[in-house]
């Protein structure tokens, strides 16, 4: 009884476990010839959600970008060169406290860690004309994704705004100095 109490402080004083973020990252060429990369990373918040980011790239200067919070979208952000960038964001009534904790996240090492894994570390990559193209995509799109869910963070969030701001400038800033990283 008394081992179990003292465990049981233990437990309960010690930091909450976060495991840290898994990135995917791989390319595939579809039926009709189009190359697409994309990456995803998702990671723990707070409260106990998980958050996934998504980007992928084809090599026709489209792409798509998604944040998801328990497998809910949040936020949706489509480029492509001959119409620009699109973003939607949810509705629902919790979907900008969770852009808030997902932002908040993806400001610190999942982002960091989606940047490495969709620019690669080949030079050779970053390089090609097909590494020109995704990191070039991808930066609007990223762009688009973080502007997004700062957007839908300060729907709701009041005097939480800045907060949401300073994140989105924090992750806009991670990607701006991985996606700018090719070869002229």
């Amino acid at each position: 009884m008394i081992l179990h109490a003292i465990f049981s402080v233990a437990l309960a004083s010690s930091p909450t476990y976060e495991p840290p973020p898994v990135t995917v990252v791989d390319e595939y060429t579809t039926q009709d010839g189009t190359r697409t990369r994309w990456a995803s990373v998702s990671y723990s918040l707070p409260q106990g959600q998980t958050a996934e980011v998504v980007l992928v790239v084809d090599d026709a200067n489209h792409g798509d970008g998604y944040l998801y919070v328990d497998g809910e979208a949040i936020v949706h952000s489509t480029w492509d060169a001959s119409t620009g960038l699109t973003n939607w964001i949810s509705s629902t009534p919790e979907a900008s406290e969770l852009a808030s904790a997902a932002l908040v996240g993806l400001a610190g090492g999942p982002g960091t860690e989606l940047m490495d894994a969709f620019g690669g570390e080949s030079q050779a990559f970053k390089c090609s004309a097909w590494g020109k193209k995704v990191l070039r995509a991808g930066k609007y799109i990223w762009s688009g994704v973080v502007a997004a869910s700062a957007g839908v963070c300060c729907l709701s969030a009041g005097a939480g705004c800045p907060l949401c701001l300073g994140a989105g400038a924090v992750a806009q800033g991670i990607g701006a100095d991985a996606l700018e990283d090719y070869c002229d």
